[in-house]
């Protein structure tokens, strides 16, 4: 709860007064060479200290902030490139291939799991559909990519 600066504040306290109480009896050194360091600050130097603290918790705080911006920064980068790699795989191409590739993967897949082709089974048929979505989703982010739209 208190910390080592004051216990040490403390005894200082203590021991300068038990040095005084024994002086005045005769039964103490007269003339004490230790310091006191319990001495009060005036209320300019707690002031300045304050100030001083305020100061280093200004800088320590922008500090913060321009890591979390740096951080938000490269994270909004990454996660947009996971998802980029996530529409690369949902169209069966490999990452960076060009768009005449991701438009023949598209074509092909739709072909595949449109889900007109599972009319007789609902439950192939809402799998389908789901999966049409998906491919649709990443063909649309491409276009938008390469400016095809």
């Amino acid at each position: 709860m208190f910390s080592e600066r004051f216990w040490d504040i403390l005894r200082a306290y203590i021991n300068d007064a038990i040095d005084q109480a024994l002086e005045e009896r005769g039964l103490g050194k007269k003339g004490n060479t230790r310091e006191k360091t319990y001495q009060q600050k005036t209320a300019f130097e707690e002031f300045e200290e304050t100030y001083r603290k305020y100061q280093k918790y200004q800088q320590q705080y922008q500090s913060y902030q321009q890591k979390q911006q740096q951080y938000q920064k490269t994270s909004n980068y990454q996660t947009q490139n996971i998802q980029e790699l996530r529409y690369y795989a949902w169209l069966e191409v490999p990452a960076g291939s060009s768009f005449e590739e991701i438009k023949k993967s598209y074509k092909n897949l739709m072909k595949k799991y449109h889900p007109d082709n599972f009319h007789h089974n609902e439950s192939k048929r809402k799998t389908a559909e789901e999966l049409c979505q998906k491919l649709n989703e990443a063909y649309q982010y491409f276009e938008k990519k390469f400016g095809k739209k």
